[in-house]
């Protein structure tokens, strides 16, 4: 293990935040099982209570979080890892500050080997979050990051550009991203 995911994998355990970079955008997180961080999160990004996502290293991990039927377990091998969050149910292993409250919780697996290796040593989901201040711009690289964080891993994002979310079950895209027309033509023909 390289010293620097040994080093994010110690923050996040210690219920530190980190900034890193994903196929997507920049963004910061923490251990997504740990309270205490979640609302540490909340604060530095000064954000008011709206959902966040889960990064997760594979499908099996997915399934300790939400809820995965057959038609959700396709997609999910079809589109993960990939730039791509979708709304699946959310089991109680997740809390409601981490969903504002929904039933519903974001996940995805970035296409981004190193945050899997981080996700893996950890053993838990990390929140999945932009890493600008709430209602700024997306970061797309290091040298933007205005917030202070424990620890900043280095990296290039892919795509430049945030992921496509969207709900299965409603078949309905919530933002448009990378990729976006893909995601259209799947809910189109289910």
């Amino acid at each position: 293990m390289s010293e620097e995911i040994r080093k994010a994998v110690e923050v996040l355990k210690s219920g530190g935040i980190i900034a890193y970079p994903t196929d997507t955008l920049f963004g910061i997180g923490c251990d997504a099982t740990d309270i205490n961080a979640v609302e540490r999160l909340i604060k530095l990004k000064k954000r008011d209570k709206r959902p966040m996502s889960i990064a997760c290293s594979s499908l099996e991990m997915i399934e300790k979080y939400a809820d995965i039927g057959g038609e959700e377990r396709r997609v999910i091998r079809d589109f993960l890892p990939g730039p791509f969050t979708i709304l699946l149910n959310k089991k109680d292993t997740i809390s409601n500050l981490v969903t504002a409250g929904s039933e519903k919780v974001g996940v995805r697996i970035p296409d981004y080997p190193k945050i899997i290796k981080i996700i893996l040593q950890l053993k838990k989901p990390i929140i999945s979050t932009s890493a600008n201040l709430a209602g700024e711009l997306d970061i797309e690289s290091i040298d933007q990051l205005k917030l202070k964080v424990d620890y900043v891993l280095g990296g290039e994002c892919k795509y430049k550009k945030g992921s496509t979310i969207f709900d299965l079950q409603e078949k309905k895209i919530l933002r448009e991203g990378v990729r976006t027309k893909e995601i259209r033509e799947l809910l189109n023909n289910l």
